[in-house]
């Protein structure tokens, strides 16, 4: 028994962490699994495994003393007070609190992968080779036969294109923003390694035109980019680089200001033309953001609480138009503005956004410092950072469980690679 709770502590939880994120490509429901199971196993070791191992969990107390903890606790603190303007506080208070489990668990994770390097190494080993496979699977199921996917996903082999699209979505995505830390490790690992660092963002392209998703392609793009702002941002002094840092927010949050101007007005009797070029930002997003930004204002202190922006008045309307085929039985607001900034300055104010700015800075800050103590990993979470945000500002809902435990696990290994190991050839 105790060599089997051994096996469980040391290499069954690496396996679960490193296939956490790759795992999407059965589905978003699969990366909930692994975190579920691994947050029980950290649970549950002071009962079941050797007394030493509860230290993960008092350990993990000092991921909780950094300055993106404090603004985080700021920004929950926002959100907490929202639920008292929410048409659905159950629902805003479940948000509220299993996102907090999350980062808890995340913070495990860190301590865990902290103590013991061996199984650092096995989890990054067991991700190269499960995105290997996950590649290679949705190459397969988008360019020869849709029905690979089908069967994996439990949906048959008979399932169209369209449906192995939709089924790929947000594998695709994960696959862009994993690029960084699968470039880094394979580099470091030489050899034939080496071919998959270089290989690997052109097979993910490849991946992102086939499942019909090419804004993916920005997010792979961000994410190399970020890799090289690392290195700029690594040779560059604390005052340079917290300028550096400063003047690229301010020219993110100038071009997202400078299309928000060009939005079309909401609400309008109908909806034909529109001054930003439907190739830059699609028909229906543009009325989607132009929709939060009047409930926005309608709301700019207090927020409307959060995960309740589908629920605001005419969201499920149908929006009128003239012959955009792209606006047949479209609705304001499907299911979230589509945009982590709009969605959150909804849901939680304007104080609740600035606490959540605050914290998204703190932690590139922290990213830096370790660029600058030359921490290995510190260049791809530099590069995933930027992937991750960059997809929060076209994709999916900000509060998807999956998206967020993909997130903080993914910077959880990276954060707990310390200065001596994953040596080159390893």
């Amino acid at each position: 028994m105790k060599s089997l709770l051994n096996f469980w502590w040391l290499t069954a939880i690496p396996i679960f962490i490193g296939a956490l994120g790759p795992s999407t490509v059965a589905g978003p429901s699969y990366a909930i699994a692994c975190f579920g199971v691994i947050t029980v196993s950290f649970l549950s070791a002071p009962f079941l495994y050797d007394r030493d191992c509860g230290a993960v969990l008092r350990g993990s107390i000092d991921a909780w003393k950094s300055p993106t903890a404090l603004a985080l606790a700021v920004f929950f603190a926002v959100a907490l007070l929202g639920l008292a303007v929410s048409s659905d506080p159950a629902r805003s208070a479940g948000v509220w609190f299993r996102t907090i489990l999350y980062l808890a668990a995340s913070a495990m994770i860190w301590r865990y992968l902290k103590d013991n390097p061996e199984a650092l190494e096995k989890c990054f080993r067991c991700l190269l080779m499960v995105i290997v496979l996950g590649a290679i699977t949705a190459l397969l199921s988008l360019y020869l036969w849709p029905g690979l996917i089908g069967i994996i996903t439990l949906q048959g082999p008979d399932i169209p294109i369209t449906t192995a699209r939709q089924a790929l979505k947000s594998h695709t995505i994960t696959l862009c923003c994993l690029a960084p830390i699968v470039c880094w490790l394979a580099w470091r690992r030489g050899s034939f390694w080496k071919a998959l660092a270089v290989a690997y963002p052109f097979v993910v392209y490849f991946i992102s035109i086939g499942a019909n998703k090419q804004a993916a392609v920005m997010t792979l793009l961000s994410g190399l980019i970020g890799m090289g702002f690392a290195w700029v941002l690594s040779k560059l002094k604390w005052k340079s680089a917290l300028l550096l840092i400063i003047l690229c927010g301010f020219i993110v949050l100038s071009i997202l200001g400078y299309l928000w101007s060009l939005l079309p007005t909401y609400p309008a009797e109908t909806y034909g033309e529109f001054r930003l070029p439907l190739s830059v930002l699609d028909a229906h997003r543009q009325i989607i953001w132009a929709y939060t930004l009047f409930h926005i204002l309608e709301n700019f202190w207090t927020g409307i609480g959060l995960d309740v922006s589908n629920f605001l008045p005419n969201a499920k309307d149908l929006i009128p138009h003239d012959n955009y085929k792209f606006l047949v039985n479209a609705e304001y607001l499907p299911s979230h503005p589509h945009n982590f900034i709009l969605e959150v300055w909804l849901e939680t104010g304007v104080f609740g956004i600035i606490a959540l700015f605050t914290a998204v800075g703190t932690l590139l800050w922290a990213i830096y410092k370790r660029l600058r103590e030359g921490y290995p990993g510190a260049i791809a979470a530099t590069g995933v950072y930027a992937a991750f945000w960059n997809a929060n500002l076209y994709n999916f809902s900000f509060w998807s469980s999956w998206w967020l435990i993909f997130f903080f696990s993914t910077l959880a290994m990276l954060f707990a690679t310390p200065l001596s190991s994953i040596r080159k050839g390893r």
